[in-house]
This record gives C-alpha cells, sequence and structure tokens, in this order.
C-alpha cells in the first residue's frame, strides 16, 4: 500500500515538475516548412487567394531520443468573396513524452485590397485538449494494478490566436500571436485531491519572404520567422528555389537547433508533396538522428457559371 500511495505521489509530482519546467519550444507545435503552412502560424493567411487549399503534415522530431514529439496537421483554406475573406479549419495532433495535446482551429480572415496588395486580418477559436495516463509511466510489475491507472485526467481549454498578413505579387509579410488568453490546463487526479496546471503562454510570430523571378523558370524564394514568448526567441532562415513551378528545393537554419534540408514536386496542377530533413545542431545531436516532416497540399478552384442575361427563373423553383 506504501508503494501505491509512493508511486502516485511521484507520478503528480513528476507531472508537475515537467509543467512547471516547460520550455517555450513545447507549448506550440514547430514546423521546418512554415513557409508551406503559413496559415498554421497566422490567421490573416484565412481567405487569402482564390483557391480551396487542403493540406496534412506529419513531423517527427528528433528521431533515436526516447518520448520525441510526433505531430500531426492538417489544415483547410476556404475563400469566400460574399464574406469579404473566408474561413479556415486547423487540427493539430502533438505528442510530446506522455502529453497529448488535441488541437481543433476554427477562424475567419477579412480580407481587403490595401496599397497595390492584399491586407488579411484573421482570428482563430482554438479547442484544445490536453491529456496524460499514468499507464505509460508503470513499471511492468505494476502496470495492471487499477489503483495507477488515471491518475491525471484530460482537460479542456479554449483560447483565441490573431494575425495580420500582408502580400504583394512579389513578397509577403505577416505578424501573428498564438494563445492570447494564456487560458491554463488543469489535470486532476483521480478524486480530486491534487491537480496540476500548466499556464498558457502568449507566442509571437513574424514572417516574411521574397519571390525573385529569375532566368530558366527559376523562382528564388527566400523566406525567414522569428518566434518569440518574450523570454525566449528563435529564428529560422529559409533559402528555396522552384523549377519551372513544378521541383522545389531549399535549406533552412534553425539558430541554435538544426540545419534542414527540403525538397517538393507539383505532381499534379493541384497536388503537391514536400519532404524536409533536419539534422539536429543542439545538445540533442548525440542522441537524436535528427527530424523529418512531409506535407501534402491540394489547391483547386471552383467556378460558379455566371446567371445568364435576361434568363427567366419561375420564382417556385427557386
Amino acid at each position: 500500500m506504501f508503494a501505491q500511495d509512493h508511486m502516485k505521489k511521484t507520478l503528480i509530482a513528476l507531472f508537475a515538475i515537467v509543467c512547471s519546467s516547460a520550455l517555450w519550444a513545447q507549448q506550440d507545435v514547430q514546423f521546418t516548412q512554415f513557409a508551406n503552412n503559413k496559415i498554421f502560424y497566422n490567421p490573416g493567411v484565412t481567405g487569402a487567394g482564390d483557391a480551396i487549399c487542403l493540406s496534412a503534415a506529419h513531423r517527427s522530431q528528433w528521431v533515436g531520443f526516447d518520448n520525441a514529439p510526433t505531430t500531426q496537421n492538417f489544415s483547410g483554406n476556404i475563400p469566400l468573396n460574399f464574406l469579404h475573406g473566408g474561413l479556415a479549419l486547423n487540427f493539430t495532433n502533438d505528442m510530446i513524452g506522455y502529453f497529448q495535446d488535441i488541437t481543433v482551429g476554427v477562424g475567419y480572415g477579412y480580407q481587403m485590397d490595401l496599397a497595390g496588395g492584399t491586407l488579411g486580418l484573421g482570428i482563430r477559436a482554438d479547442f484544445r485538449n490536453k491529456n496524460i495516463t499514468s499507464g505509460v509511466w508503470a513499471p511492468p510489475q505494476t502496470m495492471n494494478d487499477p489503483s495507477l491507472v488515471a491518475i491525471l485526467s484530460s482537460s479542456m481549454a479554449t483560447d483565441l490566436s490573431f494575425g495580420a498578413y500582408y502580400q504583394q505579387e512579389s513578397w509577403y509579410a505577416g505578424l501573428s500571436s498564438t494563445r492570447l488568453l494564456e487560458t491554463k490546463d488543469i489535470l486532476n487526479a483521480t478524486g480530486g485531491s491534487a491537480n496540476a496546471q500548466i499556464r498558457g503562454q502568449r507566442h509571437y510570430y513574424f514572417m516574411g519572404g521574397y519571390n525573385l523571378d529569375l532566368e530558366n523558370g527559376i523562382v528564388l524564394q527566400p523566406a525567414a520567422m522569428v518566434k518569440t514568448d518574450l523570454v525566449t526567441t528563435q529564428l529560422d532562415i529559409n533559402a528555396a528555389a522552384t523549377y519551372n513551378n513544378q521541383i522545389w528545393g531549399g535549406v533552412t537554419y534553425r539558430v541554435y537547433d538544426a540545419l534542414a534540408v527540403m525538397g517538393g514536386y507539383q505532381i499534379t496542377k493541384d497536388l503537391r508533396a514536400t519532404y524536409s530533413y533536419d539534422l539536429t545542431t543542439s545538445s540533442l545531436a548525440n542522441s537524436s538522428s535528427g527530424s523529418h516532416e512531409i506535407m501534402m497540399s491540394y489547391c483547386f478552384t471552383i467556378e460558379i457559371p455566371p446567371k445568364e442575361k435576361g434568363s427567366y427563373r419561375n420564382p417556385i423553383f427557386l
């Protein structure tokens, strides 16, 4: 009995320690291909362009490291002229060690013409479920002990993200913030005897990029993104190029963290596949064989035929 109580207290203490010492990078998901997934970081992208775009991404970070982060993300961007912008849907499943975050985001973006370009202002409501189960911690000799099951329950939280995104034909820039409400995740022990809290940390992102047309069908696409929670800051610098609107490749340097190579191919007019590999340059390099990220995107338009002039429609059928 003493051993069981000791185990419970130990698990709860470990959980609280991890929560209190969580790094900035552990709260928001990280993608090397940020330039291919702008809407994930900036709701101001919502409704930009004329095409409906769906994308799916998977990231395995620090492969070879025990309980390394893995992330799956799906996003949809639907421009709607009658809303002067569009709607967006975002789904993310993020697993870090024993913690799992499932987030569903629904956003709206307003697009307006400004100074020869387009300015988008967007907001997104994020509904987050965080959970942790004690079973993954239980050693083999006690994993079937019912008193050690589900010591900590899941929690639900709601937060907001906001972004502004400006683009012209050859360049773009955006500023956004996530976890605006800094909502707490509260996980209660069975019976409500104890709980652990994770306070949300507001994040800020600035991104920018440029398209430079060269000869022979080559377009250079440098980009950069700054990520900060006003305590720690990280910079991603990206240099990529596209050939004949079909073959894509480049490199990314994440300061003090990783050097990545990227490649992609336009499979059809609407379907594109991209991949990146991060070579870890931080102190985790000896424990990790790098990070892998793959992304598929599908963009298409739906043409609505115009009404014929002078046509007559019986109101009974309208």
